[in-house]
């Protein structure tokens, strides 16, 4: 099975710092380790296609969904079968989303694999109006959006559960009744919702905890949490524990040029964390307990 053992400890170095991490561990076992957590983390590999070149995208989700193929029935074209990959391949070889075999073949990752394909389903088209209502039927449970704007919003609101499969479609291993109710505590109408909007612009009620994966998402959420004084929740890899993960709660003071200043109650004192070492972030509901000096 393809994967990131494949790799080369400076391949997996160089994927990591490609995918946003600066400083990646210096020992090889926690290197590919924080990789393969990487990949497979929600929203890591969809954000990164976001940004992948012409081309690049399609042949992932192809290999992802039908499995492995060479480049002549990807790109129409050969090649040596060896090393690098052609363009836009080389794009996607490089953040370690595919790797070649040594008959030449190209296999998506089963990291990067299991970061975009699971737990997607095949639904019907929505054929109802663009009113940004959501459809939640009891099967793990699915939410259903006619907005993509609308389940974006969605996807923030932690005790939903909620992990996106589609651009509008979202799956819980939750129950329907607990989705449907964490749903509404944040301000979104459900679909037998009569006569009410959900206004996609607002952010979640301050009551509701929200999630966040990945530089740009993080960022967000820490701006929010210093302006509303609320505190955080971070899955943080620290370079004084050999780049293991640690779980901190931060009153957040301050946050710029990625360096979230604040009182961590982990270690009882003021620090200063990096962005590029949060691998995971919650908005707490409850306001910070100690200010800055």
């Amino acid at each position: 099975m393809a994967g990131v053992d494949q790799l080369r400890s400076d391949d997996v170095r160089q994927a990591l710092r490609l995918l946003g991490i600066d400083d990646p561990p210096a020992n090889s076992a926690l290197a590919a380790r924080r990789l393969r957590e990487l990949l497979q983390a929600y929203g890591t590999v969809r954000t990164t296609l976001d940004r992948a070149p012409e081309g690049a995208r399609t042949a992932f989700v192809r290999l992802a969904q039908d499995g492995p193929a060479d480049v002549e029935n990807l790109l129409g074209r050969g090649w040596w079968g060896h090393g690098t990959l052609p363009p836009p391949l080389d794009w996607l070889q490089v953040r370690a989303l595919v790797v070649v075999s040594d008959d030449g073949v190209v296999h998506a990752t089963e990291e990067a694999r299991s970061g975009w394909h699971d737990l997607t389903l095949d639904l019907p088209i929505d054929a109802g109006g663009d009113d940004g209502g959501l459809e939640v039927e009891a099967v793990h449970c699915v939410v259903v959006a006619t907005v993509a704007a609308t389940l974006d919003r969605a996807l923030t609101v932690g005790p939903a559960g909620l992990r996106a499969v589609a651009p509008t479609v979202a799956v819980s291993q939750r129950s329907d009744r607990a989705v449907s109710a964490a749903l509404r505590a944040a301000g979104l109408s459900l679909a037998d919702d009569v006569a009410v909007t959900a206004v996609r612009e607002e952010p979640a009620l301050p009551g509701t905890a929200e999630d966040a994966v990945g530089p740009r998402a993080i960022r967000g959420l820490l701006d929010r949490a210093v302006v509303e004084g609320r505190q955080v929740r971070l899955e943080y890899f620290a370079s004084s524990r050999g780049g293991a993960a640690t779980d901190r709660v931060v009153d957040p003071w301050s946050f710029r040029d990625d360096l979230l200043r604040g009182y961590c109650h982990l270690r009882a004192g003021e620090r200063t964390f990096a962005v590029d070492r949060i691998g995971r972030l919650r908005l707490l509901p409850g306001r910070i307990e100690h200010h800055p000096f």
